[in-house]
């Protein structure tokens, strides 16, 4: 039971923390009481009794009294309940005074009220009473004794590494006494105070590792890029469009990391259609110039297919040979695959988590690029990078992430930000709207495509759920072709269709020969059919913010006006507050905000990567101030340990 808690250590029963208090800490007496009152009394037991009632129940009930008067506590069914009291026991009972038995008798009496006898140490009752989130078949006194015995026998086990000056300065106790304050507070004011010193404990801890990790990466060695601007120049010039001014000067970031002699460790930021693909192809074609073969991971197959069929004529230009490697190619095709990156035939390399398996060697490895990095592990970036000696690490994200999440997850990558898009692009229009006006929508995305424009239509299932109730892609693909659209050509795409299938049909989309994809969430990232103009979301309350941006951004890429609309009869507050967020904003920074504030930092992403998020007590979005703090400290004191070459305890550590 307390393995589901994540409780296997006595460790972890002590980071267990409450979700709530009771204050039980003001005892009344029995005259003061009023009905409906939550109170503490403290009593003798006077008589304890059993009473049967004509529908068989069976009543367990005690009467106890203090010096003004008498009260009852009943219990229902509980046969045990009375073999706990005796008479003339002390006893601290808290809990509700019954409203109905106050208005037909008068008298005081508590309902499966909690209790504590003498000798019990005033654990849960007579005190500030912590609530734990617990699992079937625990309960709270139990789980409150247990707590308390480690605490008593093992605290001092809990060694300190805050500065002193720290703490005075901060007005927050050393670690023992924030542990006990947390669990069995003396008073909520000290409570908050022994919180706030675990938060930033645990913030500063993570933040040491990163700048430990950025201090020993500053002392690698890696690829020094010569100067070599033949290729890149070359490609810029090719372009049908300028370079914006936030491009440029993120260009420039990435060109001064990779002409230093430390390895490159970036973070790409930049909203969807800001154009990161393109410094990407700037960074590998620089490192291929060099002498290098470059990596390129994208978290699904349809986006790294994508990306080959796009970086492929551009690299052949330049006679670099580009290769794809995903799961689903043949086993001949992977042994070919893998001979031309061990061979180093292959310059650059485009792949899903294909590429960090053991098969996978490459001749020299000089540039690592992440497509959609909250997609993969810690674990496997770092499989990735460890194909090469040192190579440079490019990662890209189009979910804009908050600073404040941004410093704690990369905290130990320089970040660069594409803040601007291309122009010509027309912000996109977005609306709400209701299954009722299903016909109107309809009849739009008609008018659109008569207009010579395409049309995405995404669904959350591939399949109907009949638990969950959410429109399917494959029923929606029949209907739309059978009864709204038989005149148009429409096409199915979803995660299970084979690989060349789904390229196929995406090339064909892209050349015009397909009036309305329906799909599943496939096409969120990486998908550019400039002509594509309107996006119907199904089941709109189903994504969080940042997904519902980033299905957005596949319209709106050419010259055209573009249309988003958000299909959900759902009145729930949360869907509601998404939806009017994105009708709102265009802009996906300010959507990251509103999305963290809405579902916290451990949902942000949609599901939660190991590693990334692994905090006990931190609330990315509560303790914005602790965290700035814990990276300035953490900074100073690697920087000391670093210069006096001294370390931090393994323990600690750990």
């Amino acid at each position: 039971m307390l393995a589901r808690l994540g409780i296997e250590k006595l460790e972890d029963l002590l980071y267990h923390i409450p979700r709530q208090y009771r204050d039980r800490s003001q005892i009344r007496k029995i005259n003061e009481i009023e009905s409906g009152q939550e109170v503490t009394v403290s009593g003798i037991v006077k008589a304890r009794d059993k009473i049967r009632t004509r529908s068989r129940r069976n009543i367990y009930k005690i009467a106890f009294s203090d010096e003004t008067g008498v009260a009852y506590a009943t219990w229902f069914d509980q046969p045990y309940i009375l073999n706990n009291f005796s008479i003339g026991q002390e006893v601290l009972i808290s809990g509700k005074i019954s409203e109905k038995v106050w208005e037909q008798t008068r008298r005081i009496e508590f309902i499966h009220p909690n209790y504590e006898l003498d000798g019990e140490g005033g654990l849960h009752s007579g005190r500030i009473v912590p609530l734990y989130p617990l699992t079937e078949g625990l309960n709270q006194n139990q789980f409150r004794r247990w707590v308390n015995g480690v605490l008593e026998e093992h605290i001092g086990e809990l060694g300190e590494f805050l500065p002193e000056e720290l703490l005075k300065e901060m007005g927050w106790p050393d670690r023992q006494k924030a542990i006990w304050e947390v669990h069995f507070p003396s008073a909520m004011e000290k409570r908050e105070k022994a919180f706030e010193r675990l938060v930033f404990e645990e913030l500063l801890l993570f933040q040491v590792k990163l700048a430990i990790r950025q201090e020993e990466k500053s002392q690698e060695m890696g690829y020094c890029h010569e100067a070599s601007p033949s290729h890149t120049k070359k490609f810029i010039k090719s372009l049908e469009f300028n370079l914006t001014s936030s491009q440029e000067k993120v260009w420039r970031e990435i060109n001064e990391d990779m002409e230093s002699p430390a390895p490159m460790s970036r973070l790409l930021q930049g909203d969807v259609g800001a154009g990161k693909t393109v410094i990407a192809l700037l960074a590998l074609l620089k490192t291929v110039e060099n002498g290098w073969q470059g990596a390129f991971m994208a978290p699904t197959e349809i986006l790294a297919e994508q990306h080959y069929f796009k970086m492929e004529p551009v690299f052949q230009k330049f006679g670099l040979k580009t290769i794809l490697l995903t799961g689903s190619l043949s086993s001949r095709e992977k042994k070919e695959n893998y001979r031309a990156i061990t061979s180093g035939d292959a310059d650059i390399v485009v792949g899903t988590h294909a590429l960090i398996q053991e098969e996978v060697n490459f001749s020299e490895l000089g540039m690592v690029v992440i497509d959609e990095q909250h997609r993969f592990g810690v674990q496997q970036r770092e499989a990735l990078l460890s194909k090469g000696k040192t190579p440079d690490l490019l990662v890209m994200t189009a979910t804009p992430i908050p600073r404040s999440l941004a410093l704690t997850l990369y905290g130990d990558l320089e970040v660069s930000v594409i803040d601007e898009l291309p122009t010509g692009r027309k912000p996109i229009i977005t609306r709400a709207r209701k299954s009722n006006s299903r016909p109107n929508v309809y009849r739009f995305i008609r008018d659109q495509i008569t207009l010579g424009r395409q049309a995405f239509i995404v669904c959350p299932l591939i399949q109907e759920s009949e638990k969950l109730q959410l429109v399917a892609a494959e029923d929606m693909f029949r209907y739309l072709q059978e009864e709204v659209f038989p005149d148009l050509k429409l096409m199915l795409i979803h995660g299970q269709v084979p690989a060349v299938q789904r390229a196929r049909a995406m090339k064909d989309f892209k050349e015009g020969k397909i009036d309305i994809m329906v799909s599943t969430t496939v096409i969120e990232v990486g998908v550019d059919i400039p002509n594509a103009t309107i996006m119907l979301i199904e089941d709109a309350h189903r994504f969080g913010l940042s997904q519902l941006h980033q299905l957005r951004g596949r319209v709106g890429r050419g010259a055209e006006q573009s249309y988003c609309i958000l299909m959900s009869d759902v009145e729930d507050d949360s869907a509601r507050m998404r939806l009017d967020a994105l009708v709102r904003h265009s802009d996906g920074f300010l959507l990251a905000e509103e999305d963290l504030k809405l579902r916290g930092a451990g949902d942000f992403f949609g599901t939660r990567q190991h590693g990334d998020t692994p905090f006990r007590f931190a609330d990315l979005v509560a303790h914005q101030k602790l965290l700035r703090l814990a990276r300035e400290k953490a900074s100073r004191y690697v920087k000391l340990l670093h210069e006096s070459d001294r370390r931090f305890p393994g323990d600690i550590m750990r």
